[in-house]
């Protein structure tokens, strides 16, 4: 299952239970606040399914807060918040939070799961993300989604002086690399894809977006990553490529890419005796 039906269906199954649920527990006329809040509750769903643990934070706080908001009239009504208020308030911020982090952080680990189990070559290892063939993979089909449709799309590539690291022990070298894949995976949408490739630079792939987009995400996880890693901005670059205006560029990289993987025998099913 590719993860773009992984997220029709949750979206589908979630719309499903929370008007369900609605419906099930409404037992007179419905109360505008809690139809606003269980839509809302829609939304950090569709977020978190999205773009993963930041935009599923994101959506949740901002739900949370207008939850409150629309609850406030009720409260100075009620001359005072009362323990049912004060209950039911303390519920939906924390199942808006539920929904949001939590699923979005499952979402974004499901997606690679997803990936290892279509393709057992095309997960890194110490990164958890995709290695050079997964991102191949990914590059052809964005390339070609760009040559029949003119579909823009955008490829950050990011290098890490390996000065920083070399004097450093493997065990520590991979918690960097991990760490470097764990905020990028969730700095990003869950639609873009994202991977290290095999001379140690990480690649990532937006689809559909333009230049201007592609520049801001660069600039976003050039900042993130100098703060995380500790290093100087020279120690650390993130170069974007964007489709149109840079698409032969991006079909050159892919093809140098592709060009530089081992062949893969194919499985033949036939065992010698």
């Amino acid at each position: 299952m590719r993860y773009r039906r992984f997220e029709l269906l949750v979206l589908t199954v979630g719309t499903a239970a929370i008007f369900g649920s609605a419906f099930i527990s409404s037992t007179g006329a419905p109360i505008v606040q809690e139809v606003i809040a269980q839509l809302m509750l829609l939304g950090v769903l569709f977020a978190a399914v999205h773009w993963g643990r930041n935009g599923g934070f994101a959506a949740a706080t901002i739900a949370s807060l207008a939850y409150i908001l629309l609850r406030i009239p009720v409260v100075l009504q009620a001359e005072g918040l009362t323990g049912d208020i004060a209950t039911l308030l303390l519920i939906r911020v924390f199942t808006f939070g539920l929904v949001g982090i939590v699923g979005g952080e499952l979402c974004a680990r499901i997606k690679y799961i997803f990936s290892g189990l279509e393709a057992s070559n095309s997960i890194d290892e110490d990164s958890r993300i995709y290695n050079q063939r997964g991102m191949v993979r990914a590059l052809q089909t964005a390339c070609g989604q760009h040559t029949r449709y003119e579909t823009p799309c955008t490829v950050i590539l990011i290098t890490l002086d390996p000065r920083l690291t070399a004097e450093l022990r493997a065990s520590k070298r991979r918690a960097i690399v991990r760490s470097i894949a764990s905020h990028v995976r969730n700095d990003i949408r869950l639609v873009d894809e994202a991977g290290r490739l095999d001379d140690g630079r990480f690649a990532i792939l937006l689809p559909h977006t333009n230049a201007d987009g592609g520049a801001i995400v660069a600039e976003r996880l050039h900042a993130g990553l100098i703060d995380l890693v500790g290093a100087k901005d020279e120690s650390l670059t993130v170069q974007a490529l964007s489709a149109p205006p840079q698409f032969d560029r991006i079909a050159e990289l892919t093809q140098q890419l592709a060009s530089t993987l081992p062949v893969v025998e194919p499985q033949t099913g036939l065992s010698s005796s």
